[in-house]
């Protein structure tokens, strides 16, 4: 049976990516220690957010644009933080702080409100804590539908 997929491993690439200079990473308009990197994968938009120390990863947020939902665009939230940086209150942090950037930035479009959706392993309960936090809610059970272990799925509507 497939895993789940682990936002951990894309920290990791990430992290190497940017150390090797292959990502071209912008500062963010509301919060200056937050930077992003806009890109495309499987023609799908996605934002990764980052706080960096240095050269360093400290704590990192990935939303890939899914299927709409309810007629809105979606996006998939995926977060980590490197174990040296955990228990800090950085996960929660550099998911806000992510949204709250595009909240601001989409509300320069024609796009005002969207859907975040983070889909979170049953066994990982300091990302159903940040979960919770940050989209205000519990989640419900469901199967994730890669590796069809049970999770929690979040989904809360953002902007007006």
């Amino acid at each position: 049976m497939p895993e789940m997929t682990d936002p951990q491993d894309a920290l990791k690439l990430f992290q190497r990516a940017f150390r090797e200079g292959i990502l071209e990473l912008r500062r963010c308009s509301l919060e200056p220690d937050l930077w992003v990197h806009v890109d495309r994968v499987n023609n799908h938009f996605r934002l990764t957010y980052a706080y960096l120390d240095g050269r360093t990863v400290t704590a990192f947020a990935v939303f890939v644009q899914t299927e709409p939902h309810e007629g809105l665009p979606c996006f998939q939230v995926g977060y980590a933080v490197p174990p040296k940086f955990r228990k800090q209150g950085k996960g929660t942090a550099v998911v806000k702080s992510a949204i709250a950037e595009m909240e601001h930035g989409f509300s320069r479009t024609a796009m005002t409100s969207f859907y975040i959706e983070a889909i979170v392993g049953r066994d990982n309960v300091a990302s159903q804590r940040v979960a919770e936090t940050v989209l205000l809610q519990k989640g419900r059970e469901t199967v994730d539908s890669v590796s069809g272990k049970p999770a929690l799925a979040y989904m809360r509507k953002m902007g007006a």
